[in-house]
């Protein structure tokens, strides 16, 4: 049986504390929780500071997002899951990872987008509430039987 018909027709519902805890690549929770700080706080990792790379961040980025609540969070990622199951499943199965980008026509998150980003001046946080969604689902790499879980799903400014 291959991969394709390992991963079964219905659609997986994801648990992102139990996804993260479980992955030491997924970061939903870490990087885009509702829980994040939003604005820049000297010493605290923010959603704000990841624009300037500040405190607890790797390198800084032109945009930086979070989810405005649990119950949003995980109700977007199981109906895009539920929806895009077919192309998810096809995605992992060919490539091993499914990216996905929507738009979930209501607000879920809040964040901050670089105003100074591809060369338009400097870093200059400005904030922004946003409806739109990024996610990003891999295979185990050996797992079998086959699993996947979700690497990132995160609030986004631009897709």
């Amino acid at each position: 049986m291959n991969v394709y018909d390992r991963l079964g027709p219905d659609p997986p519902k994801v648990d992102v504390a139990l996804n993260d805890a479980a992955h030491p690549r997924a970061h939903t929770l870490d990087r885009h929780g509702p829980g994040v700080p939003l604005r820049h706080e000297p010493g605290v990792q923010t959603i704000e500071g990841r624009i300037y790379g500040e405190h607890g961040w790797a390198q800084p980025e032109n945009q930086s997002f979070k989810w405005d609540d649990p119950s949003v969070m995980t109700r977007e990622i199981n109906d895009y899951v539920r929806r895009n199951w077919e192309t998810i499943r096809g995605d992992l199965a060919i490539d091993g990872v499914h990216e996905g980008r929507f738009d979930a026509g209501h607000r879920v998150g809040e964040g901050f987008l670089n105003g100074g980003m591809y060369g338009f001046g400097p870093r200059r946080a400005e904030y922004t509430p946003t409806s739109l969604v990024r996610l990003r689902i891999r295979m185990v790499p050996g797992s079998d039987p086959p699993q996947h879980f979700l690497v990132s799903a995160f609030p986004a400014g631009i897709l």
